[in-house]
Formats: structure tokens, C-alpha cells, sequence
């Protein structure tokens, strides 16, 4: 027995002193890191290579030096959007969102600088945030729809979300499902936040405009995967569908990226509060039994089942 516990003993005390190493030279290679970073922006280098060692210096958590190194690459560059980018980053996480907010904004006035000028879209959804966060509401409004703006098919796709709404409201869910199929998501996470929002303030008809088509996106994007796999595939409904899809862990992941529960909960909340209850109770069904047991928008829509109510306005500022 004493023997058992002497090699216990010493086996932890081993775990101890590897652990230690591995710590240590972990932070020797972070410190060499920095220091490397530290001489860089005193050199004669690219300002794209500037970018790398802010970017760096960013993910190390060392803000100040990611701050100096970017400052220097507008200081060489003149006009250099994607360091004030990077800035606003840094004033977001230290929590100052107005400097953050001056920072995109100056970042947005030479967006036609952008080495990727579908950064563009990336900026203004974190301006967005930085007005969602400081409870800027109508600029957060504003700010998204100048996203969905840039979407060159903004016309045809509002036609197709009216006839997707008239759809499902008339003919239920399944069948609004089974006749639409829209692929692209660039514009999803733009439209599911109008569409929160719109609930929120208590437009609920332009709420359930905004929401339908994140969710066709999805499951579109589902069944054309399915599809591929499988080469016969066909559609029943939407809730074995959504079934199908979660036992594909690459979709799965896809939901859950998109917020696909969080848009379905909120699509039944404004059908309710628009007076289709039984629409609404059909849609909290669903996610009662696809999302997770202890989930938000379970836990949610098992209290809509029980006892449907309006989520309190909220006013804008």
C-alpha cells in the first residue's frame, strides 16, 4: 500500500515538474514573441507585415503594443482602414465603445481602401455591435440595413420573403419549406438581427419579413448538403428535416453558427404577437424538440406553449 502511494506520489510530483517546464517555455517563446513585435514597428518593413505583428501582438492580449504597432502603420501608410480596424478592436475589448465607434466610423470613410473590399460588410456588422451594446437602436437599425444594402438582388429577395410569409401563414410551415429554396448567407446575420430588433420594438410584420429568409438560407443550405451525400434525399417536413441535419456534425455546427433556434423562436414570437397562434405554437414545438433539452429557445418556447405572451417594447433612442 505504502509503496502504491509512494509511486502516486511521485508520478504527481513528475505531472508537476513537466507541466512547469512546458508553462515556462511557453512563455519564453510568448516573451521572444514580443520582444520581436516590440522591434518591429522601429524598422524599415512592409506596412503589410506591420499588420501581422499587431495582429499577433492582438491575440497575445498585449493591447498597448497592438495599438503602438498599428498606429505606426498609419503613420507610414496615411490612409490604412484595416489598422483602424484593429484600433476600434482593441477600444472594444477594453470596454471603450465610444473610441471603438469613432475608430469604425474613420475605418468606414475609406472603405474603398480596403485590400478586401467585402470587409465592408464584416465592419458594419461590428459597428452594429458597438450601437447594440451602448443601446444606440436607431443607428443599430440603420447600420444593418446598410448591410442588406449591398445585397445586388435586395428587391427579388424582398418579393420572395413577402411570398414566403404569405405562404406560411396560409398553408403552414411545411409546405412554405418545401416550395423555397434560397442559398446564399451572407446577409443572414443582418437580417435575423433586424428581425430580433423589429420584434422588440413591436413592428411584427417587418419582423417576420426579416426572419424568414435566414431560415430558408439554413435548411436550404441543410438539404443541398444532405443531398450531396446521400444523391436521394427528399424533403417531408421541416422537423424531420431539421432532425436530419443535426446528425451531420458539420451542420450541426451550421445551426448553431447561424443562431437557427434563436431565428425560429423569434419568427413564431412575431406570428404570435401578429395573431397566427397556431403557426407560432407549431414553430415552438419544433424547437422544443430538435434544440437542446436545456437550451434557451427550448426552455423559451416550452413557456410560450404553456403560456404565449409579448415580450415588453423597448424604446428607441
Amino acid at each position: 500500500m505504502k509503496n502504491n502511494l509512494c509511486r502516486i506520489f511521485i508520478f504527481s510530483l513528475l505531472l508537476i515538474f513537466i507541466s512547469a517546464a512546458f508553462v515556462s517555455a511557453q512563455d519564453l517563446r510568448e516573451q521572444e514573441k514580443i520582444k520581436k513585435i516590440e522591434e518591429s514597428y522601429r524598422l524599415n518593413i512592409p506596412v503589410w507585415l506591420l499588420y501581422e505583428y499587431g495582429r499577433q501582438a492582438y491575440e497575445l492580449g498585449e493591447y498597448g503594443l497592438a495599438s503602438r504597432v498599428f498606429r505606426e502603420a498609419i503613420d507610414r501608410a496615411g490612409i490604412a482602414p484595416e489598422a483602424e480596424i484593429w484600433l476600434a478592436r482593441i477600444f472594444e475589448n477594453e470596454g471603450e465603445y465610444n473610441l471603438a465607434e469613432k475608430q469604425y466610423l474613420k475605418a468606414l470613410e475609406y472603405k474603398n481602401d480596403l485590400y478586401v473590399i467585402e470587409e465592408e460588410i464584416d465592419l458594419l456588422y461590428s459597428l452594429a455591435e458597438i450601437y447594440r451594446k451602448t443601446d444606440q437602436y436607431g443607428k443599430y437599425e440603420k447600420t444593418l440595413i446598410s448591410v442588406i444594402e449591398n445585397d445586388s438582388e435586395i428587391r427579388i429577395n424582398m418579393n420572395l420573403q413577402y411570398s414566403m410569409i404569405d405562404v406560411l401563414k396560409k398553408r403552414g410551415i411545411d409546405k412554405m419549406f418545401e416550395l423555397y429554396r434560397y442559398e446564399k448567407t451572407k446577409y443572414n446575420s443582418a437580417r435575423t438581427g433586424l428581425g430580433i430588433f423589429y420584434y422588440r420594438t413591436g413592428r411584427y410584420s417587418e419582423a417576420e419579413i426579416n426572419l424568414i429568409l435566414p431560415l430558408v438560407s439554413v435548411a436550404t443550405t441543410g438539404f443541398n448538403y444532405i443531398y450531396d451525400k446521400t444523391a436521394n434525399y427528399e424533403f417531408t417536413n421541416i422537423l424531420s428535416h431539421i432532425k436530419r441535419m443535426l446528425e451531420y456534425p458539420e451542420l450541426s455546427q451550421f445551426l448553431e453558427t447561424y443562431e437557427f433556434f434563436q431565428t425560429l423562436y423569434y419568427l413564431a414570437a412575431s406570428l404570435y404577437a401578429d395573431g397566427f397562434y397556431d403557426s407560432a405554437s407549431e414553430i415552438w414545438m419544433i424547437i422544443t424538440e430538435c434544440d437542446k433539452d436545456d437550451s434557451t429557445w427550448t426552455k423559451r418556447s416550452e413557456r410560450q406553449l404553456e403560456d404565449p405572451f409579448i415580450e415588453p417594447v423597448i424604446r428607441q433612442r
